[in-house]
């Protein structure tokens, strides 16, 4: 079977949340804590054993657990300890989110991304109104930043990014993929896929989730926002590079993905995280 390996920054451009809540627990030896939301924790202290995933973990001080469903689970003190806690709240079911595993795990995370680690004790101990477009944007930096060093520090399994296993599809979601700003019909989707056109649209929603133009819509909306929040490309610019004959058609487009327009994403994008950085 050929598979597909989306790319790493398409994930981190498609993962978005909402913060939904904090918590600062202090913990005595053989407390328990229960969960069943979307999290990301970090040992401040201690030592805590977390059980009912799809293993058995103990996490240190500086250590750090993403749990992105909503998965019953709970920590366990195992030595008496602080664990900060963001309750999560996810931005849709894109691809992009389908990809994340059941729980991401990073050993000495303050260390090594001693940034994130700061947004996050920022967010819970010191921020003084976190409901709301900041809340949200650090929430999912803090998220961004764990999987981009989680991956980087190799702490990924293998081949985690496969998505796709349909063969034909395979190719065709590959293609749209490195070039979104390619006008793509189904038909020509069909002729990468070497399938017909009548055969090839039922079975790309049935191995993607997702109508070949949904899907190539959404994945135009991922990478613009990347772009916007990132780059200092004019709006228009980033519309012509993705595919959109006008700037009016590229903004109707992304509003009725994320909610707001391209000028007020970046607006927003920016300003969040440069409160983050400066705390």
């Amino acid at each position: 079977m050929t598979q597909v390996e989306r790319g790493i920054d398409d994930v981190l451009a498609g993962v978005q949340w909402r913060f939904a809540g904090r918590d600062e627990f202090t913990l005595t030896a053989g407390q328990w804590q229960f969960m069943a939301e979307p999290s990301v924790l970090v040992v401040l202290e201690g030592l805590v054993r977390v059980e009912g995933l799809s293993a058995t973990e103990d996490l240190a001080s500086g250590d750090f657990l993403l749990v992105p469903g909503s998965d019953r689970f709970a920590i366990n003190a195992l030595a008496a300890g602080t664990v900060l806690r963001v309750r999560l709240d996810p931005v849709g079911t894109g691809s992009a989110m389908t990809a994340l595993p059941q729980r991401l795990l990073l050993t000495d995370f303050v260390e090594h991304t001693p940034l994130a680690a700061t947004m996050m004790r920022h967010l819970v101990e010191q921020c003084p109104d976190p409901f709301g477009v900041q809340g949200d944007r650090v929430a999912t930096l803090i998220t961004s930043m764990a999987i981009e060093s989680w991956h980087a520090r190799g702490c990924a399994p293998p081949r985690w990014l496969l998505k796709v296993n349909e063969p034909g599809v395979a190719q065709a979601v590959a293609a749209m993929h490195a070039d979104p700003g390619q006008e793509w019909t189904v038909e020509a989707l069909a002729r990468v896929a070497l399938a017909s056109r009548s055969g090839f649209a039922a079975r790309f929603q049935a191995a993607t989730g997702l109508p070949p133009g949904r899907y190539l819509t959404k994945l135009r909306v991922e990478r613009a926002q990347r772009f916007l929040a990132e780059t200092e490309i004019p709006i228009g610019a980033v519309a012509r590079r993705l595919g959109y004959r006008s700037e009016t058609a590229f903004g109707r487009a992304f509003r009725r993905d994320t909610g707001h327009t391209p000028s007020e994403w970046r607006r927003v994008a920016r300003r969040s995280s440069a409160s983050a950085v400066l705390g």
